[in-house]
């Protein structure tokens, strides 16, 4: 893929723009870290991998996979034994 991008001002700081095809096909989002480098004269900007939350995780599967099983509820509903809350 190819695109050709304009270097624009935003504040105080000079800006380019990534099309929403290159952000989806990265899985990229705002807040996104990336390493920009300087190759043979060209800019490379490479994804740094960020290490998965909980909420990242849960997102990425599927609902019908939280079913709980009998196990599940009977812990749930089940009476202290301690001092838990």
């Amino acid at each position: 893929m190819t695109a050709q991008l304009t270097v624009r001002k935003s504040g105080g700081s000079t800006i380019i723009s990534l099309p929403k095809v290159v952000l989806e096909t990265l899985k990229l989002h705002v807040g996104s870290v990336m390493e920009l480098s300087l190759e043979n004269n060209r800019i490379v900007l490479t994804p740094i991998n960020e290490p998965m939350n909980l909420e990242d995780l849960l997102r990425a599967c599927p609902s019908k996979k939280f079913a709980l099983t009998d196990e599940d509820l009977e812990w749930v509903h089940a009476k202290n034994k301690g001092k838990e809350m």
